[in-house]
């Protein structure tokens, strides 16, 4: 053989092998590429401004390549985040033509606000199975989106409406609206759901719900709010807050005591009978009753304060006050007073109520009716209803003895008393050296007001020689009573006050004749020692 073509051989030889090392891989790579070809053109995201909590939405443009050897079916677009995550995902998303462009949205949320880095993935198989995928990055800003949500719940008594206190504040830079605070568990209740318009940015509002627990023991009350975000989706976030429920104690208190006239309470809220209410005790609810051992009656005055108190661990509601009496009626003369809508635990609500009107004395029971827990329950205490009377005087008297015997009787007839008198006729009365004289033998003065007086005027036919006072009568009704009381009105000395009135000198007797005596001499001796020196 030829060394020369030997060599040239073997250049071949090693020639064709250079080109076979380097066109094998090229050869495995085409082979591997899919016959098509897919792409993520774009992706926008809505809202504009994300926010935490609420449903983000992003629209991925998926393109198939004309150069695809066929169609493709788009498999899945995915929404992940820098580890990987899947953040949200669509799926079964139909076929891609040669050159087809389709939006696919995908709607994922991200619960804490932040910036992130994130990717679209698109996934597409074509007739013979194989995948191929096509991926674009997404930067996305998260802001503060949900409403905050702060419990407070001071107590909760099993079976009773209990106060839920919720403050919804709006962290983010845009209004929300049409918010629904309810709660979620226990969900029995007077209010277990308020609703609010609009809570604008960066403000907060507090509302009240009232639950209803069952059972005594710790249990976790969970409130849900619902909104609509400033994008018009409609979004949701729960707190929850634990809770001890104790057990329901009933304890009202009812006291009834004058009235001070600045709305205040005589007594009310001191002493043992306050400390035993606080302390739960106090009779089954009532407290001391302001009549009898230690108590206060009315005789002062017409009008009393009635107190009641709400000392149990509930709210009562619609409190109203009836007064009833021995038989259970009620004392039309004063009637039902509402006394308040609700009484919080430790707090308390005076009426004022007039007894004017009650003519009869006896106990009234002062009942509190009110709803707990879903019952009509009541508390009372009993009070000495004693109608305010009058009573008279006589003021003022001038007694004047005529020279034909009589004696006339000048005066004010007082009413010294906490009520009216009325019908009152003053007469002389008759006794073994008195009796009724014309023209004046009565005098009908009338009514007379309390604090109030009114003149009269009597004449008496009178044994001067023997008597030394004139018996005078007043009769007069007061509340249901009619009464009489005589008063004895003292003559003056026999003769020097007879034809004098005793308010003028003879009240005076022997001492005034003196002094009268002395106050005529005085000028008559100056004159003459006057007339003597001339």
């Amino acid at each position: 053989m030829n060394v020369r073509s030997a060599r040239g051989g073997t250049t071949v030889l090693v020639a064709l092998l250079l080109v076979t090392s380097v066109l094998v891989p090229f050869v495995g790579v085409a082979g591997a590429v899919p016959d098509a070809r897919v792409a993520v053109t774009d992706a926008t995201v809505t809202p504009a401004t994300p926010t935490a909590g609420a449903p983000i939405t992003v629209e991925a443009t998926v393109r198939l390549s004309g150069g695809s050897a066929s169609a493709a079916d788009l498999d899945r677009v995915r929404v992940v985040d820098a580890d990987g995550t899947v953040l949200g995902e669509a799926t079964g998303l139909g076929t891609l033509s040669q050159g087809e462009t389709l939006t696919v949205p995908v709607t994922l949320t991200i619960a804490d606000p932040g910036a992130y880095d994130l990717r679209v993935v698109a996934t597409v198989s074509d007739s013979d199975d194989e995948t191929a995928s096509a991926s674009r990055p997404l930067s996305l800003v998260v802001e503060q989106g949900a409403p905050l949500v702060e419990v407070v719940a001071p107590s909760a008594v099993a079976g009773a409406d209990s106060r839920v206190e919720v403050t919804v504040s709006n962290p983010t830079n845009a209004a929300l609206r049409d918010l629904t605070v309810s709660a979620a568990d226990p969900a029995d209740g007077e209010r277990t759901r308020r609703t609010i318009a609009t809570l604008d940015a960066g403000a907060s509002q507090t509302v009240n719900l009232s639950v209803r627990p069952s059972e005594v023991g710790e249990a976790t009350l969970a409130v849900r709010v619902d909104y609509t975000t400033a994008a018009g989706t409609r979004a949701s976030v729960t707190a929850e807050q634990s809770v001890s429920v104790e057990e329901l104690a009933a304890d009202v208190g009812v006291r009834v005591a004058r009235s001070t006239g600045d709305g205040g309470v005589a007594g009310a809220g001191g002493g043992a009978a306050g400390l035993a209410g606080i302390l739960g005790g106090g009779g089954g609810g009532a407290l001391q009753p302001s009549t009898g051992e230690g108590g206060e009656d009315s005789s002062d005055g017409a009008r009393v304060d009635v107190t009641v108190t709400n000392f149990g661990n509930a709210a009562i509601e619609r409190v109203v006050l009836v007064p009833r009496d021995a038989n259970g009626t009620v004392v039309e003369a004063i009637g039902r007073v509402a006394v308040a809508d609700s009484l919080s635990p430790g707090e308390a609500a005076t009426v004022t109520v007039d007894l004017a009107n009650v003519e009869a004395a006896g106990d009234v029971r002062f009942v509190a009716e009110y709803d707990l827990a879903d019952e009509r329950r009541e508390a009372a205490t009993v009070y000495d209803v004693r109608p305010a009377r009058g009573a008279v005087d006589l003021t003022g008297l001038n007694v004047t003895v005529r020279d034909d015997g009589t004696v006339a009787i000048a005066g004010n007839l007082g009413n010294v008393g906490g009520g009216e008198v009325s019908g009152v006729v003053v007469r002389v009365a008759t006794d073994e050296f008195v009796a009724p004289a014309y023209p004046q033998r009565s005098y009908f003065v009338g009514t007379v007001g309390a604090s109030e007086f009114a003149p009269f005027r009597v004449t008496a036919a009178v044994d001067t020689a023997n008597a030394t006072t004139v018996p005078v009568e007043v009769t007069y009704t007061t509340g249901d009573d009619r009464l009489t009381t005589v008063v004895e009105v003292p003559l003056p000395p026999e003769q020097s006050a007879r034809g004098r009135p005793l308010g003028a000198f003879g009240g005076f007797g022997t001492l005034g004749a003196v002094l009268l005596a002395l106050g005529l001499s005085i000028p008559v001796a100056v004159g003459l020692l006057a007339r003597r020196y001339r």
